[in-house]
C-alpha cells in the first residue's frame, strides 16, 4: 500500500489504507502535487493519474520516481476537461469511472484525481455526497487507494463542506506553505490501527522532505510559568528622543548590536530594535532569527522604523523570521509605550524556518527586470510567485488589453522599470506586467511610476490578478495555448530603452569631438554700465 516517504513522519500519519478515499487540499497546485508524489517511492503497483494539468506531475522537481514508473509502464495518465458545466452532467463522473474500469491493472492500484475546487463549489451537500459515493464504491470493489487532490483559492471555504463527508472519506489533509515550511494539517486520518485527528506537522523541504522539530515543540506545557524578565523592555536609544523619561523597567542600549549581545540570556522580555537608512536589514533579520530560535516563543521582538525604508518584502522577511511587531513610522514616546504594552503576554506562534539561508535566498536572489520574451516571462513569474509564497509576499499580474490598431511595441517603449522583480511582456493583443512585492491596492500608483502616459491612451481594459494561485494558473494556461505559436520578440527593439538607468562609469571624454556645436564656447562681451537716477517729484 502507498505511504508518504517522509523522513520523521509518524507511521500512522504516513499510512494510507486500501479500499479507502483520502483528500489532499491546498491553495496552490505545486505544493500538494509534490507532496502527493511522495507516495510513489515505495510503490510497486500501478498508478492512475487524472488531471486537467497532467504536466504538473511529470515536470515537478519530485517527479523522478513517477518518470521511472512511467518507463516501466505502470503509470497511466489521463487528462480531462474541468469545465464546471461539463462536470455538472450526471454522467461525467460515471464516465471517468467506466474508463478506469477498462484497465485490468486497476485492481490494488493508486488513483490520484486532481481538480480545481471550482468544480464542486456550487454542488449541494447531497450532490457532493453522491459523487464521493461513486468513488467510494469503486475503491471498495477494486481495493483501490483513491486520493483526491483539490486545489484553488476557494479551498479554504470548501474545507468545512468536505469535512461533512467523513463517512465517505478516510482522511482529510490540508497543505499550506508558511516561512519556507510545508504545513500539514490533518483534520483526521484513518490508518490500520485507528484514527488520528487534529494533528499538525511541519516539513522542511529544502533537502528532501523531512519533519522538522523546532524549539517550540517542547514548550507546550510551560504557559503558566512566570519568567523573571517578562516585564523588562530593552530598546535602542534612537527609538525615543534624547532625554525621554522612561519607566524604571525600561533599559536603553547604544545600538542594535549592543541590544543583540544583551539579549542572549533573555526569555520573555521585550526588545525594540531600530531601523535607519544605514541599517543592514539582512544582518538585523539574522539577529532576530537567532534570538527567536535561542530564546523561544515568549520573547517579544519589535522593529521601530526611525528614518529608514522598510519595504513590503522586508516586512514579510522580518515577520517570517520571528518578529512580533513592526512599527512603520516614528512614534511619540507615549504611543510607543502603549504599543509595547499591547503585546505583553503574547507568544510567537508562527512556524519558524529550519534555516535562515533558505529564506534569504528568496529575498536576496538576483531578479530580472524589464522586458522578457513571453515564454521566459511566464516561467519567471511562476518562479517569483513561488518565492513570494515562501515569504508571504504579495505580487500582482496586470493584464492590459491593447486598443485596436495599436502595435505592442509602442506602449512597451514607454515602460520604464527600475525595480528588480518587475517584468513585462506581450503576446497576442495583450501586455502582461508582473509587479513583485506589490499589493493590489498599490497597483495604480506603481503603474503611474512605470508608464509615462495615461494607460487609456493605449489600452482599452485592465485586469489585475493578485492571488498567487490564479497568477500561476494563468501563466501555465498561456504557455500551453501559445506553445506552438510564433510570438514576436521585442528584446532588441527595447534594448536601448535604458536611458533612465544611471551609469556609474565615468564618461570617456578623450574621444569626444569638441568641434561639434554643443562644445562651442560662446564668449560674450561685458555689458555696458548705464547710470540711472530717479527724477525728483518736486522739480
Amino acid at each position: 500500500m502507498p505511504n508518504f516517504k517522509i523522513e520523521g513522519l509518524n507511521s500512522a500519519l504516513a499510512y494510507l489504507k486500501d479500499s479507502a478515499n483520502y483528500t489532499l487540499l491546498a491553495p496552490l497546485e505545486n505544493q500538494v502535487v509534490e507532496l502527493a508524489l511522495q507516495l510513489l517511492p515505495d510503490m510497486t503497483g500501478d498508478v492512475f493519474i487524472l488531471s486537467e494539468q497532467i504536466d504538473l506531475f511529470f515536470e515537478s522537481a519530485q517527479s523522478a520516481h513517477l518518470n521511472a514508473l512511467y518507463e516501466q509502464g505502470k503509470v497511466h495518465p489521463f487528462s480531462f476537461n474541468s469545465d464546471p458545466i461539463v462536470n455538472q452532467v450526471s454522467t461525467f463522473n460515471r464516465s471517468i469511472i467506466n474508463e478506469l474500469k477498462a484497465y485490468k491493472e486497476l485492481k490494488n492500484s493508486l488513483v490520484l484525481i486532481h481538480f480545481n475546487a471550482t468544480l464542486i463549489t456550487h454542488d449541494s451537500t447531497t450532490q457532493l455526497h453522491d459523487k464521493l459515493a461513486l468513488y467510494s464504491k469503486l475503491a471498495t470493489t477494486y481495493q483501490l487507494t483513491v486520493v483526491f487532490i483539490i486545489t484553488g483559492s476557494d479551498i479554504v471555504h470548501m474545507r468545512k463542506e468536505i469535512q461533512k463527508h467523513s463517512r465517505l472519506l478516510d482522511g482529510i489533509l490540508y497543505v499550506s506553505n508558511d516561512a519556507s515550511l510545508l504545513t500539514l494539517e490533518y483534520d483526521y486520518w484513518r490508518h490500520n490501527e485507528g484514527v488520528i485527528a487534529q494533528e499538525t506537522v511541519y516539513l522542511d523541504i529544502v533537502d528532501g522532505y523531512r519533519v522538522t522539530r523546532g524549539h517550540f515543540d517542547e514548550m507546550q506545557s510551560d504557559g503558566l510559568n512566570q519568567d523573571f524578565d517578562e516585564n523588562d523592555v530593552w530598546l535602542v536609544k534612537s527609538v525615543v528622543p534624547e532625554g525621554t523619561k522612561l519607566p524604571h523597567y525600561y533599559h536603553v542600549t547604544s545600538d542594535n548590536d549592543a541590544l543583540y549581545q544583551q539579549a542572549s540570556q533573555m526569555k520573555a522580555a521585550t526588545l525594540v530594535f531600530s531601523v535607519t537608512r544605514y541599517t543592514d536589514l539582512a544582518a538585523l533579520a539574522r539577529q532576530c532569527f537567532t534570538l527567536r530560535k535561542h530564546c523561544g516563543k515568549k520573547l517579544k521582538l519589535v522593529i521601530q522604523n526611525v528614518d529608514g525604508i522598510i519595504r513590503h518584502q522586508d516586512e514579510c522577511l522580518f515577520l517570517t523570521l520571528g518578529v512580533n511587531l513592526i512599527l512603520y513610522s516614528f512614534s511619540e514616546p507615549s504611543r510607543l509605550l502603549s504599543q509595547i504594552q499591547s503585546i505583553q503576554g503574547f507568544y510567537f506562534s508562527r512556524p519558524l524556518p529550519h534555516s535562515i539561508e533558505h529564506v534569504l535566498q528568496y529575498s536576496e536572489s538576483a531578479q530580472a527586470k524589464g522586458f522578457l520574451p513571453f515564454m521566459q516571462f511566464a516561467d519567471q513569474v511562476v518562479s517569483y510567485s513561488n518565492s513570494a509564497v515562501n515569504l508571504g509576499v504579495s505580487g500582482v499580474l496586470v493584464v492590459l488589453q491593447l486598443l485596436p490598431r495599436i502595435e505592442a511595441i509602442h506602449p512597451l517603449q514607454l515602460f520604464h522599470v527600475k525595480r528588480e522583480g518587475d517584468i513585462f511582456s506581450t503576446v497576442g493583443n495583450q501586455v502582461f506586467l508582473y509587479l513583485h512585492a506589490c499589493r493590489e491596492h498599490d497597483v495604480e500608483n506603481a503603474i503611474k511610476h512605470l508608464f509615462k502616459l495615461q494607460i487609456s491612451d493605449f489600452f482599452e481594459s485592465k485586469s489585475v490578478l493578485a492571488d498567487h494561485f490564479f497568477i500561476q494558473q494563468e501563466c501555465r494556461r498561456l504557455k500551453r495555448h501559445y506553445t506552438d505559436a510564433e510570438i514576436p520578440d521585442y528584446t532588441m527593439q527595447l534594448k536601448e530603452n535604458v536611458s533612465y538607468i544611471f551609469d556609474p562609469k565615468s564618461a570617456d571624454i578623450a574621444t569626444l569631438n569638441t568641434a561639434t556645436p554643443e562644445f562651442k564656447k560662446v564668449i560674450r562681451p561685458f555689458a555696458t554700465k548705464y547710470p540711472m537716477t530717479l527724477k525728483d517729484k518736486s522739480s
